[in-house]
Parts: structure tokens; C-alpha cells; sequence
């Protein structure tokens, strides 16, 4: 996942730290925002809480990169309940 060679990411990372936002729900925020699907499904076996809010409100299903991400979310969900 190249999150973190992006310009301005580690600025971002530390604002949703400060916001006490356990560090894999920001991970999945970042990773539904790249449209990593194989990231996010990590993420969400290891226990990401997809409804985690950034600071602009927006949950990993808001920032879902696709449709068929926020669907695979959705659907991973689902599946675990």
C-alpha cells in the first residue's frame, strides 16, 4: 500500500491520531480512500471498525475509492456478523 509516500499523508496520520483514532481504523480510512482491496480486507480480519469517522466525518465507506469497495466493506460485514 503507498499511503504513506504520499505527500502530506504522515500530516494526515498525525491528525487522526490526535483525534484518538486507533491507528488501523486509520489505516482502512486510507486504505478504502486508495481502493486496496487486499489491504482492506486485512484490515477488517484484524477488527478496523469500518463506522470510525475522520475529521471530516467521513467514514471508510465514504471514502470508498469505488463502488465495489464500499460493497466489498459492506459485504465483509456482513459476513462476519
Amino acid at each position: 500500500m503507498g499511503m504513506l509516500a504520499v505527500e502530506g499523508t504522515y500530516d494526515k496520520m498525525e491528525a487522526l491520531l490526535k483525534q484518538n483514532i486507533h491507528p488501523v481504523d486509520i489505516l482502512l480510512l486510507m486504505a478504502a480512500s486508495e481502493g486496496d482491496l487486499p489491504k482492506i480486507e486485512e484490515l477488517l480480519r484484524a477488527g478496523a471498525n469500518y463506522s470510525v469517522k475522520d475529521a471530516d466525518g467521513r467514514t471508510a465507506l465514504d471514502r470508498a475509492s469505488t463502488p465495489e469497495i464500499k460493497d466489498f466493506i459492506l459485504g465483509f460485514s456482513v459476513q462476519k456478523a
